[in-house]
């Protein structure tokens, strides 16, 4: 039994050819600089996406495609390296084993570039919105007649520069809610996505259960459920928000293919 053991790592050390262990050191070193690349990622990532101050995250947004980048140019460079360097050079059997050692590395380092951020917060919209709205309710009670002095009230939200008129003196007035208030418009529609994240859930669910035809309800509850928080999000914009859940109401049902 012993001798039999013993045979059979003389056989893989013979197997184990120049090509193969020169193989397994190179895209050992590439997975290594990967891993050192992940690295820097958890460590920097999260600090950088909560240091960014721009609405968009552009720095931070910067900062990732860097990242991708290495990852991409590592995976190219191995994939270049297979085909023109090793292979070429491999026998029948060396083409087997080489061939499976680059599949597993290539699978290996696109997970870890595909996974490399899971669990950044980019944006933390919440945060976001309610810095948004204490801006705009300090606007909103600052909000004084430029001519007599009386306080302003607010009909309705508005988050865009408004001339309002005085109503005891008739003056025209400016009332700006803020830089920040100004882009709600923007992270409506993430915001309510984010806060319908079981509604979704569960259309995804159903979806891949009985297709997207038989599905059509579930999604209706979803869009209806997101312009709801649409609306409370940006009070002011029903009669948008209506023509947005038609249009995409619309274009779901276009994407089913008849029978």
């Amino acid at each position: 039994m012993n001798g039999e053991e013993g045979g059979g790592d003389e056989h893989a050390r013979t197997n184990q050819t120049a090509l193969i262990q020169r193989a397994e050191t190179y895209f050992g070193k590439l997975e290594a600089r990967c891993e050192e690349i992940l690295v820097e990622v958890k460590e920097s990532a999260q600090l950088l996406a909560d240091a960014d101050t721009d609405p968009y995250k552009r720095s931070y947004l910067q900062f990732k495609s860097a990242i991708i980048a290495q990852f991409t140019s590592i995976i190219q460079k191995g994939s270049d390296t297979f085909q023109k360097q090793i292979m070429p050079n491999a026998n029948t059997l060396e083409m087997m084993k080489v061939s499976q050692l680059f599949n597993n590395w290539q699978s290996k380092v696109v997970g870890i570039m595909t996974h490399a951020f899971d669990g950044v917060m980019e944006r933390d919209l919440e945060k976001e919105y309610a810095e948004m709205m204490d801006e705009y309710e300090a606007a909103r009670d600052a909000f004084h007649c430029k001519q007599c002095g009386a306080k302003l009230q607010l009909a309705q939200f508005y988050f865009t520069a408004t001339y309002l008129t005085c109503e005891f003196c008739q003056t025209q007035n400016t009332f700006d809610p803020g830089s920040k208030a100004r882009m709600i418009e923007h992270i409506a529609r993430p915001l309510a996505e984010s806060r319908c994240k079981s509604e979704y859930e569960a259309y995804r669910t159903r979806k891949s259960e009985v297709g997207q035809r038989e599905a059509t309800a579930d999604y209706d509850r979803y869009v209806r459920a997101m312009i709801a928080q649409m609306n409370n999000i940006l009070p002011g914009m029903e009669e948008q928000h209506q023509h947005f859940y038609n249009r995409l109401m619309h274009d779901y049902n276009n994407l089913i293919v008849p029978w």
